[in-house]
């Protein structure tokens, strides 16, 4: 099964930042300007020529060599012959994010999404104008899955830390590619949770409502 964790900024709706939910441990970006390009990532979008909402997501990879910032898509199960493909499908994309208490935590996931290699670029429309951001996974909004935030303490959306395990998890990287064999007992059981899940979904949720 093809799955990547991604952790980006903490935020309650992920539907742009506002008085009510301003993005807190999102690194020096997010820190120097008040906001990232994940703030959107749980927003359904209507996308000219589909015929669905979609979730347009933004993951910081660590960087290529100091000149880009690239996934490595061959280093998702299953995608190691993908080594120049732009993009790759059916990813299971599991977005997690620090909390103020210092812990990782599972806030929702996409299914089936598509991972770009490289970023995209997108238009996000305004009254008043447009401004450009940045997306590297998309999934229909049907797959996608916002966990409310009192969900988010539930042990079992905990994510490890290379530090803390010593064998597997989050590292120095927004992306953690999780291929470690010690780690298969976690991740199935993670899985098994995102499968069985039939609780509140936070997509459609919007702050002052």
């Amino acid at each position: 099964m093809r799955i990547l964790f991604c952790k980006i900024s903490s935020m309650k709706y992920y539907k742009g930042h506002c008085d009510e939910d301003v993005p807190v441990n999102g690194g020096k970006y997010v820190a120097e300007h008040g906001y990232g390009h994940e703030e959107y990532n749980f927003t359904p979008i209507s996308i000219h020529g589909e015929p669905e909402p979609e979730c347009l997501g933004f993951v910081e990879p660590k960087s290529n060599s100091g000149t880009r910032n690239t996934f490595h898509l061959e280093k998702i199960d299953g995608c190691a012959n993908l080594k120049n493909e732009p993009f790759v499908e059916d990813v299971l994309v599991i977005w997690c994010a620090t909390r103020l208490q210092g812990d990782v935590t599972v806030v929702g996931w996409y299914k089936h999404a598509t991972v770009w290699r490289d970023l995209q670029s997108w238009t996000l429309e305004w009254n008043d104008g447009e401004e450009e951001r940045f997306q590297n996974v998309r999934a229909k909004a049907a797959d996608c899955t916002l966990l409310p935030v009192g969900e988010r303490n539930r042990h079992i959306w905990s994510i490890p830390t290379a530090k803390r395990t010593k064998a597997y998890g989050f590292g120095q990287s927004m992306v953690w590619y999780p291929t470690e064999p010690k780690a298969q007992p976690f991740v199935s059981r993670l899985v098994e949770n995102i499968d069985n899940y039939c609780g509140e979904n936070w997509l459609d949720t919007y702050p002052n409502k």
